[in-house]
């Protein structure tokens, strides 16, 4: 498994390989989507490059329907404070005490990757 120090590089190096336009117009929609939602996007979000393309992508580039969708998710991302939940994540206290895992690093693009002890996992106490 490759685990990287830096996941921004990598993220950079997936977003280059990510956005490409097949038509003009396609980036005007991707700025144009940025500018309207920019002031209510998080800061985490402000960061990601290929946030915009990702969901002008899903609506084929419909403007009104990508903003109607981003606008949803950036909804749900501060009702459950996703910028912070890896940072400010307390488990239960069963969970803590007799599910061992932790998180090791990023994943090549980014992602976290979480290691699981199922040796030493004790389901009897869980219960």
């Amino acid at each position: 498994m490759l685990c990287f120090k830096r996941p921004t590089e990598v993220l950079l190096m997936i977003q280059e390989k990510l956005l490409t336009f097949s038509k003009k117009d396609q980036k005007k929609v991707v700025e144009e989507l940025r500018r309207r939602t920019f002031d209510d996007l998080t800061p985490k979000m402000r960061e990601d490059e290929s946030l915009f393309y990702r969901f002008c992508k899903a609506r084929d580039f419909d403007l009104d329907e990508a903003e109607t969708m981003l606008r949803k998710h950036i909804a749900w991302a501060k009702e459950i404070k996703l910028d912070t939940f890896l940072t400010d994540y307390k488990p239960p206290e069963v969970l803590a005490k007799y599910f061992p895992y932790g998180f090791l690093c990023n994943d090549k693009e980014g992602r976290p990757v979480m290691y699981i002890d199922y040796g030493n996992l004790d389901m009897k106490g869980k219960l």
